[in-house]
């Protein structure tokens, strides 16, 4: 029998080829960084597996949103003004930050990279048992 070595089969899983995802050098650059960032995070946590790769991928990718939108955010901002009317209106890219951001922060949940998780998603040390006077008395009796 001939075994071949498979990538990701360390546990982590294959970064995706970014460019074949996205045109724009600024969001493969952001794509690579976030990927990194994520993957080391995970790996020191020891959350990190193949099977994360998925919801790693959908992390990054609307983190890559969030940071397009908040870009055209910061060039055109918030509210735009309007063609016709001249009430402003909320720049749509503002929504898209919203979104992505809800998006972020349940797969952040989910994969034990926010803070709040990250307690959860660790290994547990268990303290030591500190012996007590009445753990020989009830030990004696039964626990009776």
């Amino acid at each position: 029998m001939n075994l071949q070595s498979i990538e990701g089969g360390d546990g982590v899983p294959v970064e995706p080829d970014w460019r074949s995802i996205y045109d724009d050098e600024l969001d493969i650059a952001e794509a690579s960084e976030q990927w990194g960032v994520v993957t080391r995070e995970m790996k020191d946590a020891g959350t990190l597996t193949v099977a994360n790769g998925h919801a790693i991928r959908r992390l990054v990718e609307f983190r890559v949103q969030y940071e397009r939108a908040a870009r055209h955010v910061a060039e055109k901002g918030a509210v735009l003004k309007g063609k016709r009317a001249k009430v402003g209106q909320w720049n749509p890219f503002w929504s898209v930050m919203a979104q992505a951001q809800d998006k972020i922060t349940a797969l952040e949940k989910a994969l034990g990279i926010s803070p709040d998780a990250r307690g959860k998603a660790g290994k547990v040390q268990r303290a030591k048992k500190v012996s007590r006077a009445s753990d020989s008395y009830l030990g004696s009796t039964g626990g009776r």
